[in-house]
């Protein structure tokens, strides 16, 4: 997905993954993580990629780099805490959890002496996590049956789940004004990875209750609704990316990522 990018901005945003991979893999590795463990972690590409396109707002360099270190170890740990949920990758659950809560802590830790203000990262993660937990009960409970219920689902286990790190880096960052259009970014842009990963694993892992790909092949979701939200997904990102010069790079990363589902994924699904 690189080749569509600005050579620039790829070699900038590959360098940031190896230093997150290299920040998260080094911290499993030292603390007791198993080789398999470690190999795991070093394969999140995208989960190691995306604290550069939410630390975009932020101007220096150094700064930069540390926030986008700390945010990685959080989403990593998030990541583990969903493995350990779903039971499926044949690694060690107890590796998983501590691993997973140790990576938090210290991510949270750092996170913290960043920001101007600790308590602002604290009651940012208290607020938006009882919202991504809460929903996430609500989503293995209660199975979309449409777009609109898909939707709200999708608004805590993507949405706000990827907003919070967007506020996160902001705030870390000391660029307090760029708190908001970094959240709506992260939003718009967490959405579209929901989307991928669910039409993705219609096929990868068999999904169907409540699948977006299983919503769309039973005809109870239109394609061209799909088509619509992705719009207006691609719409908000911009709009929130183009409000100040520092996070001009990310338009073509939205393009990127949005034009992939459209005409990659989403065909895939379609009713024939």
């Amino acid at each position: 997905m690189t080749a569509a990018l600005p050579a620039d901005y790829t070699a900038a945003m590959l360098v940031t993954e190896s230093d997150n991979r290299d920040h998260v893999t080094e911290f499993v590795a030292r603390n007791g993580g198993s080789p398999d463990l470690v190999a795991h972690t070093a394969a999140l590409r995208l989960y190691l990629r995306v604290p550069h396109f939410l630390t975009e707002w932020i101007t220096d360099p150094h700064t930069r780099a540390a926030v986008a270190r700390a945010l990685a170890l959080d989403i990593v740990a998030m990541k583990l805490l969903d493995d350990l949920m779903d039971d499926d990758t044949g690694l060690n659950r107890i590796e998983l959890a501590c691993l997973c809560l140790h990576l938090h802590l210290t991510a949270l830790k750092e996170m913290c002496e960043l920001a101007a203000d600790a308590r602002s990262v604290t009651d940012l993660l208290e607020r938006d996590f009882t919202a991504v937990c809460t929903g996430q009960i609500r989503t293995k409970s209660h199975r979309a049956r449409d777009l609109d219920e898909w939707c709200a689902n999708a608004s805590t286990y993507g949405a706000t789940f990827l907003g919070c790190y967007g506020s996160l880096a902001a705030l870390c960052g000391r660029q307090e004004k760029s708190v908001d259009p970094a959240r709506r970014f992260a939003e718009a842009f967490g959405t579209i990875i929901t989307i991928a990963d669910d039409l993705t694993d219609y096929d990868r892992h068999g999904e169907r209750e409540g699948n977006l790909g299983h919503l769309m092949r039973t005809g109870a979701v239109p394609a061209a609704e799909v088509e619509a939200l992705l719009e207006r997904l691609r719409t908000q990102a911009l709009d929130a990316v183009r409000e100040q010069p520092a996070s001009s790079g990310l338009v073509p990363v939205v393009g990127l990522y949005t034009d992939d589902v459209l005409d990659r994924l989403l065909p895939r699904h379609l009713v024939r």
